[in-house]
């Protein structure tokens, strides 16, 4: 079943921020885990927030899968439209430099994992993603997180 169908079967509760290392293993069964899976089963059940960096990070991940080869232009234009149906919210708060460079400079990070720690922080959200140095990042603040 398509991850938007799954999303569209479940009651929503709490919320989540995911970034794409736990959305992309949605499509490409090779990388999938038990635990990328549960959290697929799970979808409906959390509101889901993303920053719009996300749209960028899964679409290059996209392209790259066709262009080394791994899938066909059809299934990449497919996997876009079904992205695009995941019941995913995009964060639309402009960004602050001053918070996204304090938190990547503290912990590490890139400035993009910062703006999934950001969100994760303001929103008051569940950070899940596979990214280890992401995770000990808001570990390390006391966030609450999800990982493998």
């Amino acid at each position: 079943m398509p991850p938007a169908t799954r999303a569209r079967t479940q009651a929503v509760e709490a919320g989540w921020v995911i970034d794409a290392s736990v959305t992309m293993p949605w499509f490409f069964p090779d990388e999938a885990s038990a635990f990328t899976e549960r959290l697929l089963d799970q979808l409906g059940e959390q509101p889901i927030w993303a920053p719009a960096l996300w749209v960028l990070e899964c679409t290059n991940v996209l392209q790259h899968a066709q262009r080394g080869g791994l899938i066909a232009a059809a299934r990449r234009v497919e996997i876009a439209s079904e992205l695009s149906a995941l019941p995913v919210r995009i964060d639309t708060e402009h960004l602050d430099f001053v918070e996204l460079d304090r938190l990547a400079s503290a912990h590490g990070l890139s400035a993009y994992d910062a703006a999934y720690l950001e969100l994760a922080l303001r929103k008051s959200l569940t950070l899940v993603s596979l990214d280890q140095r992401l995770l000990a990042a808001a570990h390390s603040l006391g966030h609450p997180s999800l990982n493998a």
